[in-house]
């Protein structure tokens, strides 16, 4: 491939950009290289583009293609549900039967409402809790991500780290619109936490974070600390709330909480809930979600809609079905990929490290080893980074210019082979640049 290999994508954006800002329907895709592309099919592990290039596939739709693209069971699922009909306007059967796999496969779970975003389901969240517990402020994380509707958006990641006690000073990257409700903290860090909850707990309705800080880095928690966070927030009467978008059933079956044996009182489901199809969920302790029930209304004309419904049980089903096999398999296939870039990294002398966190992966480059913290995550330089995404794509890999990479249930061994050789040629390209050749003469 090369660089003329991509003139279909740029025609396409060119002529999008005449009608739609930027060209694109989510800003950060504007920024991505050689150029934004535009596909034309996805099977399995593999995406295609308008240039008739085909990819091997670490993006996967941002997230959610968890069994990989057009998996057989759901489009089957959905292909009989389109013919029975698509949104009904009222309840069906597949609504509580994808209630109750939920509620069978998520620890936190024994009640759940459905949404079709992410975002969404975040609010829902803390509407629920602040309707629980009389309270309106919410605690979270620098560099955790909560979806794109304010005020979540603020402190996400790549802001800067604040100083000094908790609460962080507030702030919103791209906009101004941010609300006096939202407490920001250091994660991973018991005694800020505690500090923060000591001086403004009694306002506090909900203390929110990714267990695992997948978006601040794919960083895991120190021993201890979740069991600490959720021990704090029984002592001072708040909700805690895991945000599983990323990680629920991605991890394990039952997602980050039963990775790591802490069940919050609130979880937020999507992406790999529907294998692409738009649906996310709320679930939680039955107490707490029984304020829906009389306190908070839930509504949304698509929440529900038989379509992802359908989808969101065939892909369930599949999953725990097939647990004994699948995660072993999918944990067994990220640490090759992950263990061969590393590999190669350390023979062409890069900074690049390869974080694991069940199917996840993420890339860090002249980060310090290994990253503990989000303030870790940006010592890391992206410039290289998105270098290397570049390359990748030259080189036959759809990969995120962040260095998120989503394995998937349709990757093979051929699939993790061909990415390495990949890496390999990526690798060569960037560690030959002057800026890095300094970086890697400043870091050896």
């Amino acid at each position: 491939m090369n660089a003329e290999s991509f003139t279909g994508s740029e025609r396409y954006l060119h002529r999008a950009h005449q009608v739609i800002p930027r060209g694109v329907n989510s800003s950060r895709r504007a920024v991505l290289r050689p150029t934004p592309l535009a596909f034309t099919g996805a099977r399995g592990s593999r995406i295609t583009d308008v240039d008739g290039n085909e990819y091997v596939d670490y993006v996967a739709g941002y997230g959610p293609m968890l069994l990989g693209h057009q998996p057989p069971e759901v489009v089957e699922a959905v292909r009989t549900q389109l013919a029975a009909g698509v949104l009904y306007g009222g309840q069906h059967e597949a609504e509580a039967e994808l209630a109750e796999r939920i509620v069978r496969m998520v620890p936190s779970a024994e009640s759940v409402l459905l949404n079709v975003t992410g975002s969404e389901a975040v609010q829902a969240a803390l509407r629920i809790a602040r309707a629980a517990t009389g309270r309106r402020k919410t605690v979270k994380f620098e560099g955790h991500y909560h979806g794109w509707i304010d005020p979540m958006t603020a402190n996400g990641p790549g802001s800067p780290v604040g100083t000094g006690p908790a609460p962080r000073p507030v702030i919103a990257a791209d906009h101004d619109v941010v609300g006096p409700e939202i407490l920001v903290c250091p994660w991973n860090d018991p005694q800020a936490l505690a500090g923060l909850l000591a001086h403004h707990g009694a306002d506090v309705a909900a203390v929110i974070m990714e267990p695992v800080a997948v978006n601040g880095g794919n960083l895991w928690a120190d021993d201890g600390y979740l069991a600490t966070a959720r021990r704090l927030c029984e002592q001072h009467g708040c909700l805690l709330v895991f945000d599983e978008v990323v990680t629920g059933f991605r991890l394990a079956p039952g997602g980050a909480q039963q990775r790591t044996g802490v069940t919050p009182d609130l979880t937020v489901l999507a992406k790999a809930l529907g294998s692409g199809f738009p649906i996310s969920a709320v679930a939680g302790r039955a107490e707490v979600m029984r304020v829906a029930e009389h306190t908070v209304g839930h509504a949304g004309t698509y929440n529900g809609n038989a379509l992802s419904v359908v989808a969101a049980n065939a892909t369930l089903d599949v999953l725990e079905t097939g647990q004994d096999s699948l995660y072993p398999r999918l944990d067994r296939l990220t640490g090759q990929l992950a263990d061969g870039i590393e590999r190669l990294a350390a023979r062409h002398g890069a900074p690049l490290q390869a974080l694991r966190a069940g199917a996840l992966i993420r890339l860090h480059w002249d980060a310090p080893e290994p990253p503990r913290g989000y303030a870790d995550t940006l010592v890391g330089r992206t410039a290289p980074l998105r270098d290397f995404s570049e390359h990748m794509v030259r080189n036959g890999v759809h990969a995120r210019e962040t260095g998120l990479w989503y394995v998937s249930a349709a990757h093979t061994d051929d699939d993790v082979d061909r990415t390495l050789a990949a890496v390999d040629r990526a690798l060569t390209a960037v560690s030959s640049s002057p800026a890095d050749q300094r970086s890697v003469a400043t870091t050896s």
